[in-house]
């Protein structure tokens, strides 16, 4: 008897769970109160929000110095640009306003001959490429001709180079001929004389079976 006592004293009350769709780790707090009417025991699932928190603060205080950085770059970036452009301008500006040099008496060496009229080397180099080029078109290398062929060709090239000299210059004409048959040839020269009056005009022109070279020295004569 006294165990049905004891049990029919016993209140039964509903205890419900109300958790939070997130599974988190929460304190868990129940509200449990006596009386006819027991309310309902509710545990509620708190979200921690330090976790969350510490995380978007630690993001913040990683991009913070990398945006700090860039910003610094972009300005020093952005200054030697203008920087550049500035001194382009200048430059431009300097250019622009610098007049051109006119030399009006060209100088001539204290132990230079001063000829009235220089001897005229591009025409001179025409004229000779030219002839080359009329008189060896048809031309074929013969060893046994090509001696007399070279003195031929040298006393014409004088006679053509005199017409366009001015006085007092001595001619001196060099030739060489020779067969084209695999073979590559250098013709150098060496000279010991006035170089402001003086010079020199080289001229070459080949066919099928040969090739020819010529130099021409003007040399002024006081």
């Amino acid at each position: 008897m006294n165990v049905h006592k004891k049990l029919g004293e016993i209140k039964l009350s509903r205890v419900t769970f109300r958790a939070s769709s997130r599974p988190q780790k929460d304190n868990v707090t129940q509200k449990e109160s006596t009386g006819p009417l027991a309310p309902r025991a509710v545990a509620t699932l708190k979200p921690q929000q330090g976790e969350g928190a510490q995380k978007a603060a630690d993001t913040r205080e990683s991009a913070s110095p990398i945006s700090l950085k860039g910003l610094l770059a972009a300005q020093r970036i952005t200054r030697e640009l203008k920087n550049r452009a500035a001194l382009r301008r200048k430059t431009r500006v300097r250019t622009q306003n610098c007049s051109p040099i006119t030399i009006i008496n060209e100088q001539t060496p204290a132990n230079s001959a001063n000829p009235a009229h220089r001897f005229p080397n591009a025409h001179v180099k025409e004229l000779i490429e030219e002839f080359l080029a009329t008189k060896l078109k048809n031309e074929s290398y013969d060893p046994s001709t090509c001696a007399a062929l070279t003195k031929d060709l040298c006393e014409d090239i004088k006679k053509i180079v005199r017409r366009v000299t001015p006085p007092r210059y001595k001619l001196i004409c060099s030739m060489a001929i020779g067969s084209k048959d695999r073979e590559d040839i250098m013709v150098t020269s060496q000279c010991l004389w006035d170089s402001y009056s003086d010079n020199v005009t080289s001229c070459s022109y080949q066919n099928r079976t040969l090739f020819c070279v010529v130099l021409v020295y003007a040399v002024y004569f006081e």
